[in-house]
């Protein structure tokens, strides 16, 4: 199965120390830690019998669905999309094992991707731009613009780059995500563009931590939590990731950069940052209908013509 891929991105990752938490797949030890603390990030656990991997020395152990549901996506609905995923292939997880000869070409390119860029940040940082690093996972309506400018208002440099791994069936492809960010870059001055290579949990205020880490892992010294980051199915409160990122942001290294989010003011005829105006008849932009209307190729007016036209014609 192609989603099989997504272990080994997560090795490739593991071999990079991409998550600081953990450099190999987890064992229920650590796991007892993710529980304890949130802002670990996500656990990355390895399935049994997953094609990639040599399993003739591994052990083996089995993880309580229920538990696993509550402690790391805070849900007690095993039926909730991050639940699902993670638990595809069963409840049996293993750690000691190794990677196949004959796929270890294709991890490294997974790990020179990855150190492409932390070489791009780097030689940005030399230059001493001040950059803020933005998680995406939709192509951009205009309350995502309204982020990219808050952004740029405070930042050199906005750095989208999105995650490029394995994602639930509606997420928009990589290609979409792809076409319409380099639109972005066109648009705004001072907009980079490039995927991060690992996997996407629907984990929400956990997920935001653990976004952090990669993005501190890159090199990055700002990233930027927004709305119900990493949330899906409406699980999460809006602002959930914010409040806890703000109490835990001392356990990790990497500065938050926050907002409640892109809407539209009727009375300011603009589409601005919650609370940077006294108006309170914003109106919420919805990236699921959003998505709704791209499949109908209809044009949606929240977002800019151009990058849907870009996208009708692929």
């Amino acid at each position: 199965m192609i989603d099989e891929e997504e272990y080994l991105i997560s090795y490739a990752n593991l071999k990079l120390n991409l998550f600081k938490n953990q450099i190999k797949f987890c064992n229920p030890q650590l796991l007892k830690k993710f529980y304890k603390n949130i802002f670990f990030g996500f656990p990355i656990c390895l399935p049994s019998g997953i094609k990639y991997f040599d399993y003739s020395k591994a052990k083996y152990f089995e993880i309580d669905i229920k538990l696993f549901s509550k402690m790391i996506f805070n849900t007690n609905n095993t039926d909730y999309v991050g639940v699902k995923k993670f638990f595809r292939y069963g409840n049996v997880f293993s750690y000691n094992v190794s990677l196949k000869d004959k796929y270890k070409r294709k991890a490294q390119n997974y790990i020179e991707k990855t150190n492409i860029l932390k070489k791009k940040i780097k030689n940005l940082k030399l230059k001493n731009k001040k950059i803020c690093a933005m998680q995406i996972r939709n192509v951009p309506h205009y309350g995502h613009e309204a982020i990219f400018r808050y952004i740029l208002s405070n930042f050199d440099i906005l750095y989208l780059n999105p995650i490029y791994g394995i994602k639930k069936k509606n997420d928009f492809s990589n290609t979409y995500i792809s076409k319409a960010l380099n639109f972005i870059k066109k648009k705004y001055k001072n907009v980079e563009f490039d995927p991060v290579w690992t996997n996407f949990h629907y984990a929400g205020p956990r997920e935001a931590f653990h976004h952090m880490i990669i993005r501190q892992s890159l090199g990055f010294k700002n990233f930027y939590v927004g709305r119900d980051h990493a949330g899906a199915e409406n699980l999460y409160p809006q602002t959930l990731a914010i409040k806890l990122v703000n109490k835990f942001k001392k356990k990790i290294k990497i500065i938050p950069f926050m907002s409640k989010g892109g809407f539209y003011c009727k009375k300011c005829k603009n589409y601005v940052i919650k609370g940077s105006c006294k108006h309170k008849n914003l109106i919420n932009i919805s990236g699921t209908k959003f998505r709704e209307y791209m499949k109908k190729k209809l044009i949606y007016k929240h977002a800019d013509q151009n990058i849907q036209k870009i996208i009708f014609k692929i």
